[in-house]
């Protein structure tokens, strides 16, 4: 596999570095262990096994340190490569790469704040602040170049966007077709037969990497649930269906993930404490959406946490604090869970800004356990004139059993 670098890439990591005041970009690998330079040099299926380093400059080329029996991938590199093979050749390297740079940027993040930016050991940081420079975080610069779609990586999204959409509504008419008297099957649905037509659907129409939680009743309480391959729930008449599906467009390196959470009841009409939890939730999903685009025209763009909180306020003034059980949202790009900000203030505290060219779920839920769990999930790209909801025919009610029409989104 032949490294690379995207020259949008290192145009918009170098123009980070400048305004920062920043004098490099030092990316650290060592098989699996960065995904982020794995991403900004096209290696993830084959990363190097020995310790590497690539290196960015403005106005200098691209440097990249990599051990000497692994620099095949290195053979057509656009910049300067140093081969090492004892670890004292490799400080010696690393050295002259950092020759007179007073602060340089990795993937670290203060007491693991945002682990998801934290992939470089402490030793590692250690040696590189042994040779003489300061180590700051590289996560404004992550969420600057990794993280930002492109218009590429939004077109592939739109179209994933779509087929999630109607393979929900189909997944959940489905299950109102098995159900006595509401449909023309005779067949039982299950949570796990449900889950594989799901995810053959999605492959048939051209995604890849796809999965699904199915959940029925209070099942649905459990936000990571996954039906047992046999023996799994059947869909009954009057439950909860929830069903999260996600995946992206098959063969598109640069296809950007779409993720999508639906909400139905398998009978004509909500319950009232179904009902009141919908509406929390989908009353602190659009206040999340609000809540950025007001701080975004303020020229203030909103961090991760200060979204999360948008929603969490909602969910606590209509008493479901104590069954809050995960973040609002994660960031989603080329990964489900991407490089950029995630909406998170209680399991991480993500103070990274939500800027122009990051995408993210917005996914607020409420599990209610032994009965039920209700979460509602949309997609939100940043664009220049701020957050633009990309997922299509935003859910405003659950969907309903009552009749084949009410099944739609």
């Amino acid at each position: 596999m032949r490294a690379t670098l995207d020259d949008e890439f290192r145009r918009r990591a170098e123009e980070a570095l400048r305004e920062r005041g920043i004098d490099g970009w030092l990316l650290y690998g060592l098989e699996e262990r960065n995904p982020v330079i794995q991403d900004v040099l096209g290696v993830a299926a084959d990363p190097p096994s020995r310790r590497y380093f690539l290196f960015l400059r403005p106005d200098r080329d691209p440097a990249v340190l990599c051990h000497r029996i692994e620099m095949q991938p290195f053979e057509e590199w656009p910049g300067t490569v140093r081969s090492y093979v004892g670890w004292r050749e490799m400080e010696d390297a690393l050295a002259g790469m950092l020759e007179g740079c007073g602060r340089v940027a990795m993937e670290v993040s203060e007491r693991d704040a945002v682990p998801f930016v934290d992939h470089v050991p402490a030793g590692v940081r250690d040696l590189v602040a042994s040779l003489g420079p300061e180590v700051t975080g590289s996560a404004e610069l992550i969420a600057r170049t990794s993280a930002r779609w492109g218009e590429e990586g939004r077109r592939h999204h739109d179209r994933s966007s779509r087929i999630l959409a109607e393979v929900a509504q189909a997944a959940f008419r489905r299950c109102a077709d098995s159900l006595p008297g509401m449909g023309t099957s005779s067949s039982p649905v299950t949570e796990a037969g449900l889950s594989d037509w799901i995810r053959g659907r999605l492959r048939e129409r051209g995604l890849e990497e796809v999965d699904t939680i199915v959940a029925f009743g209070p099942n649905a309480a459990n936000p990571h649930y996954a039906p047992p391959a046999e023996g799994s729930r059947k869909a009954g008449a009057g439950e909860v269906f929830l069903v999260d599906l996600w995946g992206r467009e098959a063969g598109e390196p640069r296809a950007v993930f779409a993720d999508q959470t639906w909400m139905g009841v398998l009978g004509p009409e909500p319950g009232r404490a179904f009902r009141e939890a919908w509406e929390a939730v989908r009353d602190a999903r659009d206040e999340t959406v609000r809540f950025v685009s007001e701080r975004w025209e303020e020229g203030r763009p909103p961090t991760g946490a200060e979204a999360d909180r948008a929603a969490r306020r909602v969910l606590v003034e209509r008493g479901y604090e104590d069954a809050i059980f995960h973040r609002t949202g994660h960031g989603m790009d080329r990964a489900l869970h991407g490089f950029g900000p995630n909406l998170d203030s209680v399991e991480t505290r993500d103070e990274r800004p939500l800027t122009e060219g990051v995408g993210f779920s917005v996914e607020p839920g409420v599990y209610l356990e032994g009965e039920f769990g209700v979460r509602s999930e949309i997609n939100v790209h940043m664009t220049a004139d701020g957050p633009e909801v990309t997922t299509p025919h935003v859910q405003e009610e659950p969907w309903t059993a009552g009749s084949r029409e009410e099944a739609g989104p």
